[in-house]
């Protein structure tokens, strides 16, 4: 006996294959975007403020239980990755000419994304940091990193050093390490006084990240000190601030030596700071100097780490 077989019924099969091909490949798709707006960063942003929100756990007495420190950190995770996402996608659409330049893999520059998808994308994850902000208790530090993200790509803040590093990097640092801790504990005078430290240093280091772009900011009508000072006296100056600053950090007590190994810890991150004005002052080529930027970004988290390991 012959059973007859419906057409309808396995055309309705295959539909319900390739939809859920197509809903599969859409993620994909979007993850992958995701990863090439922002792998450059994560050093400066996802994992330093996961790390931090380590330390405000690491803080507490008596100790968080493990489904407090599984919530903290998955809040953490969230609120860091539209953290970066929103910035990078708004930083991108205001660099594509010199990204061009300097860096043609990125999405927008290599043409694999849209400017009107990344405008969709940019206020998607906009509104999603504001309300994940709002809802995890740090809505004024979401708001200022939008404000700030908004004037620096927008509105010309990324046109001079000034704004660009030492008031974006360090109000950018600033936002960064309040939201991570005040996601877990309110912040005391002594999170904002080591905040301030860091946040302010960086946001003067910071400089060096242009010495690899000079070509595309020169396009972007950028005014970076680099431009400005011409590279070797750019350099000579980069030097002599990179050296002075763990004796600065010292002076200030930046780091309380409450443990041996702390000290030690202190003393290794000194040799990596002078390590990096070595390279700054030896510079080779454009990925060299990218990579000496990258070292200040792990001597950030390195700075991190401390009160991470020894709060």
């Amino acid at each position: 006996m012959t059973t007859a077989i419906n057409p309808e019924l396995h055309r309705g099969d295959g539909e319900h294959i390739h939809g859920l091909t197509q809903i599969r490949n859409a993620i994909y798709h979007e993850f992958r975007v995701f990863w090439d707006f922002t792998w450059r960063d994560w050093s400066a942003s996802l994992i330093p403020g996961m790390m931090y929100t380590t330390a405000a756990l690491r803080s507490l007495t008596p100790t968080p239980s493990t489904s407090q420190i599984a919530s903290s950190l998955a809040c953490s995770f969230c609120y860091f990755l539209l953290y970066i996402y929103s910035f990078d996608i708004a930083n991108q659409i205001n660099g594509v000419a010199e990204d061009r330049i300097n860096k043609p893999d990125r999405p927008l520059s290599s043409g694999r994304v849209s400017l009107q998808g990344a405008y969709i994308r940019w206020y998607t994850t906009t509104a999603a940091h504001l309300l994940v902000s709002a809802a995890l208790g740090v809505l004024p530090w979401g708001m200022l990193w939008v404000a700030i993200t908004v004037y620096t790509s927008f509105c010309g803040g990324d046109k001079h050093w000034f704004t660009k590093n030492l008031v974006f990097m360090s109000v950018g640092s600033l936002c960064l390490l309040h939201a991570s801790w005040a996601l877990v504990t309110p912040l005391t005078a002594r999170e904002w006084r080591w905040a301030l430290t860091l946040s302010g240093v960086f946001g003067v280091v910071a400089n060096v990240q242009d010495m690899r772009d000079v070509d595309g900011d020169r396009v972007a009508g950028r005014r970076t000190l680099p431009i400005l000072l011409g590279d070797l006296n750019f350099r000579r100056v980069m030097v002599i601030v990179i050296a002075a600053t763990p004796f600065f950090c010292w002076h200030l007590e930046f780091f309380k030596i409450s443990h041996l190994i702390v000290g030690y810890c202190a003393v290794g991150l000194a040799i990596s700071v002078l390590y990096m004005a070595f390279r700054v002052y030896r510079g080779l080529d454009k990925t060299y100097d990218h990579q000496t930027y990258m070292i200040l970004t792990y001597i950030y988290c390195g700075c991190i780490a401390l009160p991470m390991l020894f709060p």
